[in-house]
Order: C-alpha cells, then sequence, then structure tokens
C-alpha cells in the first residue's frame, strides 16, 4: 500500500511539473504569434541609448541591403557581410541547410519554440524543417544594426501537414556574426579562425520579442534537446538532395 501511494505521488508532482512546463512553452509561443512588433534596429539602439553607448564608427555604416546584395535606402560602404548573412539566412530558411564554413562551431537557434546550440542541433531543426516544403512568399531584406549584428526580414511560405494548406511565416532573423579577435605576438596566440561565422541565429515571428530569463530559455532548451533526439531519426523528404 506504501509503494503504491509513493509510486502515485511520484507521477503526481511528475505530471503536475510536465504541465507547468507545458504551460511555459505555451506562453512563448502565443508571444512569438500574438506580441508586439518591436523593430529590432530601434530596440539595438534604445539598449545602446540606456547604457549610455554611443554607436561605434562601424555602426555609423548601418544600412538595407536587398537580396542582391545592391544598398538601399542608407547606403553601407562597410557593411561587406550583409549579403553573405543574407544568403546563409535563404540557405536555412528555402533550402534547410546549414554551411559548416559559415556557422562558429558553437553556433545557436533560437525561435519561440526551441534553443538549438551548436551546428550538428541547428542543421538538424532546418533539415527537419524540409518536410514542410518551404518556399519565399516575399523577397528578404538584410539591414546591418551594429556591427557585428544583422537582422534579415523574411516571409517563407509552409505547406501544412496533410495537404491542408499553406501558412506564411513573416519573421525578422537577428544574426549575430563572431567578432574579430586580435592575436598577440608576445604570447604566440592567433586571431580567431571563426571571425566572420555567424554564431547566433534568433528568429522573431512578426518581429516579437522572445520571452527571456528562467524559465523561459531552460524550457526552449530542453524543447531543442527532445526535438534533435526525434527529428534526428527521421529521414529527409525524399525529394531532397543530401545537405
Amino acid at each position: 500500500m506504501a509503494s503504491a501511494h509513493a509510486t502515485s505521488t511520484i507521477s503526481g508532482a511528475f505530471l503536475r511539473a510536465l504541465a507547468g512546463l507545458s504551460l511555459v512553452e505555451a506562453c512563448s509561443i502565443a508571444q512569438g504569434a500574438f506580441g508586439a512588433r518591436v523593430d529590432a534596429g530601434e530596440e539595438h539602439r534604445a539598449r545602446e541609448s540606456a547604457r549610455g553607448a554611443r554607436p561605434s564608427s562601424d555602426d555609423d555604416g548601418a544600412g538595407v541591403a536587398d537580396e542582391g546584395g545592391v544598398a538601399a535606402a542608407r547606403t553601407c560602404a562597410t557593411c561587406s557581410a550583409a549579403p553573405f548573412v543574407l544568403k546563409q539566412v535563404d540557405a536555412l530558411y528555402l533550402a534547410g541547410r546549414a554551411d559548416r564554413a559559415a556557422m562558429a562551431s558553437d553556433v545557436a537557434f533560437e525561435d519561440p519554440v526551441a534553443l538549438c546550440e551548436g551546428i550538428d542541433e541547428v542543421r538538424e531543426a532546418f533539415r527537419a524543417l524540409r518536410w514542410f516544403r518551404p518556399e519565399r512568399a516575399a523577397p528578404s531584406t538584410v539591414e546591418r544594426i551594429a556591427a557585428n549584428r544583422y537582422v534579415v526580414r523574411t516571409a517563407t511560405r509552409y505547406a501544412a501537414p496533410f495537404d491542408l494548406g499553406a501558412f506564411v511565416v513573416r519573421s525578422d532573423v537577428i544574426v549575430d556574426t563572431r567578432a574579430e579577435e586580435r592575436g598577440n605576438e608576445a604570447d604566440g596566440t592567433r586571431a580567431s579562425e571563426e571571425t566572420g561565422k555567424i554564431r547566433r541565429v534568433e528568429e522573431r515571428w512578426n518581429g516579437a520579442l522572445l520571452l527571456e530569463g528562467f524559465p523561459f530559455d531552460m524550457v526552449r532548451r530542453g524543447v531543442g534537446l527532445c526535438s534533435y533526439a526525434c527529428t534526428s531519426r527521421i529521414p529527409s523528404p525524399p525529394s531532397d538532395e543530401p545537405p
């Protein structure tokens, strides 16, 4: 009797914990789907202003580029990485491919659903997305908002499961690249070989901020790990070529 009672108590506690974690995940997804849009560039400038920091000379050249890398609106003579960033984001979202040569070894991807860390988890997340047959719904644009930060505005059409139609997701994709780390001849260290590579990708649905901090980060990380464990067992769509 005592053993059965203990088992029931443990099961009840587990179910309550699972319900709580599910509620946290639901709140995170709801914020992504229905949260107010926040312009990424304005958000960055507001944070810098709150810190009392002035834009660096690298930030003064921030501008917008279209898919051909042609500057539009404000010109950007120094943001040569903008076309590179746009190309990599298109490869992720439209082809489901993460280029190891373009990604830092500790690259992370986060959206309202999951947090994936490391190149293998990130590659798997986008490979699995190919089952939804993503295609471009509108041209993407890229804006440099800081020395090593860009925002790519995308509109991607996905096919719903069981041929139930299609839906379009409009996102602000915040991309951070690895800052230059200078070597030191005195101690024999060299500049990082990952300078300029993508180290973080954050997708904001409709431009809505992610819910941050505990327990949201923890739950999204758990979902990322579970997703990687599950989807890695699922083959790629038959029509796909190997990434």
